[in-house]
């Protein structure tokens, strides 16, 4: 890949919006859950999967 590419292609992971701050979390999974992570889209996925959820009542 030339620089030119290099440079189009832009550099690390797309941001998200930057009005709402993001925090890391930490998860424990086994390997094959964390391949099939991998496999579903990883923080995307997971991402959109909190937003679509629905809390429970009580």
């Amino acid at each position: 890949m030339t620089k030119a590419e290099m440079e189009k292609r832009g550099r690390g992971r797309p941001a998200l919006d930057p009005a709402e701050k993001t925090q890391a979390v930490t998860v424990r999974l086994t390997l094959a859950q964390r391949e099939k992570l991998t496999q579903l889209g990883g923080p995307v996925w997971i991402r959109d999967r909190i937003d679509k959820a629905k809390l429970p009542k009580e």
